[in-house]
């Protein structure tokens, strides 16, 4: 009796209304709505979109419901740029519409180089860097600098460029290379400068300070200026070296001992007519030689000394050698 008083139960007769109810539901979302999501039985074949300009492309994969996805790759001057190299899946694939298709494609040029840092690097590996690159060297400038082909600047366009900048594939750049030091060029005269003065003269003729000196009791750079310097502006000398001065507060006048005496131990190459030490040479017969300084009466017994020996050595006559005639064959 229970089990037909359950029956006619409406309780019993909802619960199964609704289990059936969930059990329909369940079979159309199962096998009528996720097919038609997921295009069940339904493929469509992948179009072949090589060489394709990239505009083109995609728009044909939307006619067809595939979506996609473009990617540029190193450019390649064999191929028109915004051209389809490659995609993937390949052409006459079945896949479902909503596919994603991957499309590889050329740029429109080269992508840009940074400019590597040049600077004080030597020109043979700024040649070397700028090759590895793919940037061409234009014009090599050189300017004074001590530093011999070293780089100083980079210039694009005649503007200078820092190290990091980009630039086109194949650009061309200048560089800005040091000259070195020269030989053989005139020594600057610094003679009657103060001591600031000569060593911006000296560093703008690529000459090295030297020895620094006062003569007198003053040492004092600001109140001094240049009565000598080894050596004298009337030489030839190579850049980069030193130049010694001497510092006083005196004028060359005043110091004339002092600096004939000087000329003697620096040079021997004197002017005639500034020279105490040339003038007591050519009238030592005329002079007491003990009123000169010790330093000139050494100098002139030395001289005459040489002199002397310069004299004996002529006299002596080197054996007579065989006349040789045209032929080269001894005619005596």
């Amino acid at each position: 009796m229970k089990f037909f008083k359950a029956l006619i139960n409406w309780k019993f007769w909802l619960s199964l209304i609704l289990g059936a109810l969930f059990l329909i539901s369940t079979y159309f979302f199962t096998f009528k709505w996720l097919n038609d999501y997921t295009y069940h039985n339904i493929e469509v074949e992948v179009p072949d979109l090589s060489k394709m300009k990239i505009q083109d492309a995609t728009a044909k994969l939307d006619e067809m419901n595939l979506h996609y996805t473009v990617d540029s790759v190193k450019f390649t001057e064999d191929v028109e740029p915004f051209t389809v190299i490659d995609f993937y899946p390949a052409a006459g694939s079945q896949v479902k519409p909503g596919r994603k298709i991957f499309i590889k494609s050329n740029p429109s040029d080269y992508p840009p180089v940074e400019l590597p840092n040049l600077i004080d690097k030597s020109k043979r590996m700024a040649f070397t860097q700028l090759a590895m690159r793919n940037l061409v060297v234009g014009d090599t400038i050189y300017e004074e600098d001590p530093a011999r082909d070293a780089v100083l600047r980079v210039l694009y366009n005649n503007k200078v460029i820092q190290a990091g900048t980009s630039l086109p594939r194949g650009a061309k750049v200048d560089l800005v290379l040091g000259r070195g030091f020269s030989v053989d060029v005139n020594v600057p005269d610094l003679l009657g400068l103060s001591f600031q003065e000569a060593k911006r003269v000296l560093k703008e003729r690529f000459f090295n300070l030297g020895n620094v000196a006062f003569l007198g009791e003053n040492n004092d750079t600001i109140l001094s200026s240049v009565v000598y310097q080894d050596p004298p502006s009337t030489d030839l000398y190579d850049e980069g070296l030193p130049v010694s001065i001497w510092l006083s507060d005196k004028n060359r006048g005043e110091l004339r001992s002092k600096i004939d005496s000087m000329d003697i131990l620096f040079r021997r190459k004197v002017s005639r007519d500034d020279s105490l030490y040339y003038n007591s040479v050519q009238n030592a017969n005329k002079i007491d030689l003990s009123d000169l300084p010790e330093e000139i009466r050494n100098q002139v017994k030395h001289d005459e000394r040489a002199k002397q020996n310069m004299e004996l050595n002529k006299t002596q006559q080197a054996p007579a050698k065989p006349k040789i005639d045209t032929t080269g064959i001894s005619i005596e």
